[in-house]
């Protein structure tokens, strides 16, 4: 089991605390705390040389946030990668490529080659030492980006389907689709071409490149384990092998699963793992573990493998695998992986996996139905009964303030304050739904956040609904799926307007660690006409009640609003 993104992954795969505790998850780009044990300063701490090479994506780059942390002030003491969750595998743009804490600008070769180079390297030097080297590869990540070489190494039945194969050099162009990649090669290269916005490759193009990235990728995991051999350590290293997350759909095959990455399908989040474990460490194994683990437990099993000295911390959602592995652990009867993503969350045990929505619930039986393609709960209401019980014993666990779900909380009684915000809307013939931008303001959250505001509307308006939201790509964070009030509605649902306050409380961990920059007004009119909609007491809260972030008070100008249509107003 991973995540359905790669940021939470790692961080749960290194500390063996689910990415929710630790603010890393469930989306991408959180920043995990260096003060926590993971598996890189534990084994540092036992005596390994620790080293880390590739990936990384659990902390900003040192080079766009000053002051941040460096990877070996993780508890690495070699590091050679990056620090985003993808590079331009030549240039290395736009986050750049590090060795340790030093930015290296000019180290243009092929960056799968360079991972497993300084892998091997590092292996090398402490050949005679206890070593945890840690390979993140980006690979089989995008872009796509290929040596012209591998082209040649595309199986035919791949390559055959191409239609109007193009010069190398232009899919090495197209491939970088973002425009500040494009822009760094352009002053990199010293070539304004590459501003030029790329054309779309097809799903066979894609697929090719797609291929060759997997066959350098395949390389250079054959080049690590060569010099194992090669070197009389195979005989004497642990090696695990797995992906943090399933494929992408444009690109990947998860069959037999459903889904692919950005899904909570299985084809999203059951990862093909593969462990070689030398008999000097455990003298028998089995060669199949059908029963669920997952990324959380890698740390405390490398743990208890090598024997470690130290106490594991007390507060892991991991577990080891050790007696699994061995054949002699008892049934698993009270095993369960839990995940929060958009719109729902999910509970998984070894037979039933449990998705609950606002709205509904479907339960597959993951034993006789691996593919999830029928939906079960309907026939087993005592099942569902039991995982609605632990999802929410999970769930709290988590501590994470659910989007699709009423938030467990108290809700104060609205009072307005004597300066608020007064917007004016108005619809005439497009009733479709529109977003105000009405505050600039930058924050970012964490799982345990939730947001909070009063709101009045004029009893005589037209609308059919509005509310207030954080703004994600442009758009309201809250729609008909998620974004649901203390009441158990969402709070896009029609509206009764009766020129009372209402106070609004709504969960946003499924958004964590996301960077958010704007609020916003979203409403919906039934019949044209224009209206004013009045709010107050903006504010994001945690799950314990304390103000984390506050828009504006009362006794203050320092209001960045945004709009035309609003304005500051006394009561």
């Amino acid at each position: 089991m991973t995540s359905p993104v790669c940021s939470p992954t790692r961080a749960g795969m290194l500390t063996g605390i689910h990415p929710l505790r630790t603010g890393s998850g469930p989306e991408t780009d959180g920043t995990l705390d260096v003060n926590l044990a993971n598996f890189g300063n534990y084994f540092q701490k036992e005596g390994y040389k620790t080293g880390l090479f590739g990936k990384w994506h659990n902390s900003p780059s040192p080079n766009q946030a000053p002051n941040s942390n460096t990877i070996n002030q993780y508890g690495f003491d070699r590091f050679v990668g990056f620090y985003a969750g993808a590079v331009d595998y030549f240039s290395k743009g736009s986050t750049g490529w590090f060795h340790d804490g030093k930015l290296v600008e000019n180290e243009l070769d092929y960056a799968t080659d360079l991972t497993s180079k300084y892998a091997i390297e590092f292996m090398d030097v402490n050949k005679n030492n206890p070593f945890l080297c840690y390979v993140p590869f980006q690979a089989v990540h995008g872009p796509h980006v290929v040596k012209e070489e591998l082209l040649k190494r595309v199986p035919y039945e791949i390559m055959s389907k191409v239609k109007n194969l193009k010069p190398y050099d232009y899919y090495r162009r197209t491939v970088i689709n973002l425009p500040e990649w494009r822009k760094y090669n352009a002053e990199k290269y010293n070539d304004d071409s590459w501003n030029n916005k790329p054309d779309k490759l097809t799903k066979e193009e894609m697929a090719m490149l797609y291929s060759a990235v997997i066959t350098s990728f395949d390389d250079n995991v054959g080049l690590i384990l060569d010099y194992l051999k090669k070197n009389n350590l195979i005989d004497n290293t642990i090696v695990l092998f797995f992906s943090d997350n399933g494929g992408t759909a444009y690109a990947g095959n998860n069959a037999p699963f459903r889904g692919a990455k950005h899904s909570m399908f299985d084809g999203g989040i059951h990862s093909a793992a593969a462990m070689m474990i030398p008999k000097t460490v455990l003298s028998y194994t089995k060669k199949e573990v059908p029963e669920m683990c997952g990324y959380l437990d890698v740390f405390p099993t490398l743990a208890e493998l090598t024997n470690s000295k130290q106490k594991l911390p007390t507060n892991l959602d991991g577990i080891s695998l050790v007696n699994l592995i061995k054949g002699t652990a008892k049934p698993q009867t009270n095993r369960y992986y839990y995940w929060v993503w958009r719109d729902h969350d999910v509970l998984r045990s070894d037979q039933w996996k449990l998705f609950r929505y606002y709205d509904k619930v479907e339960l597959y039986d993951m034993v006789n139905d691996i593919a999830e393609t029928t939906d079960v709960s309907a026939k087993n209401p005592e099942i569902v009964r039991q995982m609605l019980n632990q999802i929410a014993v999970e769930s709290k666990k988590t501590g994470v303030a659910n989007i699709h779900l009423p938030l467990n909380i108290k809700s104060a009684k609205a009072k307005a304050k004597h300066k608020i915000i007064a917007i004016e809307v108005t619809s005439e013939d497009d009733l479709k739904k529109q977003t105000i931008e009405v505050i600039k303001k930058n924050f970012t959250i964490l799982p345990d956040y939730y947001f909070e505001y009063d709101i009045k509307v004029d009893p005589k308006s037209e609308l059919s609904y509005c509310y207030f939201s954080p703004i994600r790509r442009e758009s309201s964070m809250f729609n008909d799926n998620m974004g649901v009030d203390v009441n158990g509605k969402l709070v896009q649902s029609p509206t009764v307007f009766d020129n009372n306050w209402k106070r609004i409380s709504v969960g946003l961990g499924a958004y964590s660690p996301s960077n958010i920059g704007d609020l916003g007004l979203t409403c919906k009119f039934k019949r044209p006409g224009k209206t004013t909609i009045y709010l107050d007491n903006i504010c994001i809260k945690n799950l314990k009640g304390k103000v984390i972030y506050e828009f504006f008070e009362d006794d203050t100008e320092n209001v960045k609003i945004t709009s035309k249509q609003a304005r500051l107003v006394n009561l």
